[in-house]
């Protein structure tokens, strides 16, 4: 409860604070949207799916999820944008355009943001356009050399069968030397087309072992002297991407390809050397079958060749993954920015948390006593005394003095605090009786003379007869406070000039004697700590039932010489300015001196943290009152008296503001 009732103040108190930082980031987040461009957002999807031959049940390739993910990757690269900038015909830059995956499905959004709403829509749909040709052109560049190979060896074969066809229809003996070179150039071909064949194989068999963990054992032809091992069935490692699984299916169609071809070159090379007479013989029928056998390979390897092609190109149609729109892009009607109510709420929220953390920061850099528990905590002493606020007056010279309050408002909120402070000193003084009592405080300013003429006074009114001392020999106020003359006072007992009955003057109604300070000596230490002033406090002390002295604050060493000649200590602390560190030394250099401390008094009691004094708040509450305004309002209250009953009232208030006589 205490906790909240921390916050509540700490809310009150940086409140001013928290409403100018919440003015000022509404401000700002106003001034961002005036300066912010206008721009305008669209988006589209497309559908991403995996190609037609990829077995869904392959545990190793990347499943479709992974396969949008990728493309999402791909769609804001540097070659599609130089695309869609020349299909477009304007520059769009890359921070225009942002792509995301539709959580757990194979849907791209793709998002473009422009100062025009029909150019953003624009831009999407033809980014969508681009994309699905350049993903079509890659696709196609896969296979483009292995289409353009088995393009060549068509070709190549197409003339080698006409050339048969020709050398059958015109088989006669005059030509059997002619056909006898071409049969060589012919063997002389098949030779290179197998060695290069088997270069290419030995080249796709390396290219295809990069995509297992172990080397990949191949059947490519061995010397005569070694005889080939069945080649295993590969395992594909569980890694392959997409691009890597179609350019894996891409280079074993390949081999499967040479192989085939190559097997049906060496057929061909056999029948060639049969052709090839050395004896120089030459039978027109052994002649003619041996071209019509040659004639029957190259013609099956032509079927074979066209049957490749065909494979290649639809493996190229299967292998591609589809891509296609789902949802075209249309012109925005309202921008996405500049949004003023965003950015207002947004500047708010975020004046408002620097404030309160600039608050915070304050708070925990403040190293003053703000509340009773912070004094209980630091000093371990009781707070016997919380004094509000008391308004102050200028007097002639400029100064502001509060005067004797208690006198002047007997029934205000302050005086039932002074009244709440007598009674603890006298709770305080049972069993060792309080006769004479120091005033002091930390630091300068912090109401300790404002105490000492008020408990003098509220003292006085319990029938006590009450001695103020004003022990500041630096910087004295007493005088000030009820307008008497400071020529005559303690430094003149202090030198032995006079009686203490000489420098004594009677103020207020029940009257209290006041010993002022006197002329200021240049050692006013030495002078309080003297035997001297040992025996007048000790004579002073038989004349009255209590001393009250009003002495310099801590800066100095005067309140700490005597503290010891005092039978109690009074501490008085302003809240939010006495510092922890600077009271707590006071205390230590007190106890060292020998002096005993009786508790601390709060002054002044802001009426904003009265709140958080229970006691003070009710007081306050009443005091403040529109009952008791009227009541403070002396002009209402002559007008309300009989003639007779105002003039006795008029002599009355004379009697306790009079002058005392010197």
């Amino acid at each position: 409860m205490v906790e909240l009732k921390q916050y509540i103040y700490l809310l009150r108190k940086w409140l001013w604070l928290f409403l100018i930082g919440g003015l000022l980031g509404c401000a700002a987040g106003y001034l961002f949207s005036l300066y912010q461009p206008t721009i305008y957002e669209t988006s589209t999807k497309i559908l991403v799916s995996r190609a037609i031959d990829q077995d869904s049940q392959t545990y190793y390739f990347f499943n479709e999820l992974q396969l949008a993910k990728t493309y999402a990757q791909l769609i804001n690269t540097g070659l599609i944008l130089q695309n869609l900038n020349q299909e477009l015909g304007f520059e769009v830059g890359k921070d225009q355009i942002s792509v995301r995956q539709v959580e757990d499905s194979l849907l791209l959004e793709i998002t473009v943001r422009d100062s025009d709403p029909e150019r953003a829509a624009r831009i999407a749909n033809t980014l969508v356009e681009v994309f699905i040709n350049y993903n079509r052109d890659l696709q196609d560049k896969r296979f483009a050399e292995s289409e353009q190979s088995l393009k060549d060896q068509i070709a190549e074969v197409q003339t080698n069968v006409a050339y048969y066809q020709g050398q059958i229809e015109n088989l006669s003996q005059s030509s059997l030397e002619e056909q006898k070179q071409q049969v060589v150039k012919r063997i002389q071909e098949i030779e290179k087309q197998l060695s290069s064949s088997e270069e290419e194989i030995i080249q796709l068999e390396n290219e295809l072992a990069d995509f297992f963990p172990s080397p990949l054992v191949t059947n490519t032809p061995a010397p005569y002297w070694f005889k080939p091992t069945p080649t295993p069935a590969p395992v594909p490692t569980p890694t392959l991407s997409p691009q890597e699984e179609v350019r894996y299916k891409e280079l074993q169609l390949r081999l499967d390809q040479l192989k085939s071809l190559r097997d049906l070159y060496k057929d061909v090379y056999a029948n060639l050397l049969v052709l090839d007479p050395n004896n120089g013989v030459y039978d027109p029928a052994l002649t003619q079958q041996q071209l019509q056998t040659t004639l029957a390979l190259y013609q099956q390897i032509y079927s074979n060749l066209l049957s490749s092609l065909a494979n290649v190109q639809l493996a190229k149609a299967r292998s591609a993954p589809s891509i296609s729109a789902v949802e075209a892009a249309t012109p925005p009607a309202v921008p996405i920015q500049p949004k003023p109510l965003r950015n207002v709420l947004l500047g708010l929220i975020a004046g408002v948390m620097i404030t309160v953390l600039t608050a915070f920061t304050l708070e925990l850099l403040d190293d003053t006593i703000k509340t009773p528990e912070e004094v209980n905590q630091h000093l371990r002493l009781p707070v016997i005394g919380l004094i509000g606020e008391i308004e102050a007056i200028k007097s002639k010279n400029g100064a502001q003095y509060s005067g004797v309050f208690v006198a002047e408002n007997p029934l205000s909120p302050i005086a039932e605090a002074f009244r709440t402070l007598r009674a603890n000193l006298d709770f305080a003084s049972v069993d060792k009786p309080i006769k004479t009592l120091l005033i002091t405080s930390v630091g300068p300013g912090e109401g300790k003379s404002t105490v000492a003429v008020n408990l003098a006074a509220i003292m006085a009114q319990r029938e006590r007869k009450v001695i103020l001392l004003d022990a500041d020999l630096r910087r004295p106020t007493i005088h000030h406070y009820l307008g008497l003359s400071n020529r005559r006072g303690l430094t003149d007992l202090l030198r032995e000039q006079t009686k203490a009955v000489n420098v004594i003057s009677s103020w207020g109604n029940p009257p209290i004697d006041v010993i002022l300070s006197g002329d200021l000596p240049p050692n006013p230490t030495e002078l309080l700590e003297s035997e001297k002033m040992t025996r007048i406090l000790a004579e002073l002390k038989d004349e009255a039932d209590i001393l009250i002295a009003d002495s310099p604050p801590a800066i100095v060493a005067d309140p700490i010489a005597l503290s010891a000649k005092m039978d109690g200590v009074l501490l008085i602390v302003e809240p939010g300015k006495t510092k922890i560190g600077a009271a707590q030394v006071l205390l230590e250099q007190l106890h060292r001196a020998g002096a005993r401390i009786i508790g601390v008094v709060l002054n002044p009691v802001s009426r904003k943290r009265s709140h958080y004094y229970t006691k003070y708040h009710y007081y306050t509450s009443y005091y403040y009152s529109r009952s008791y305004d009227r009541y403070r309002r002396a002009s209402d209250f002559k007008e309300r008296l009989p003639a007779a009953d105002k003039g006795r009232r008029e002599t009355e208030s004379h009697i306790r503001h009079r002058t005392p006589k010197k």
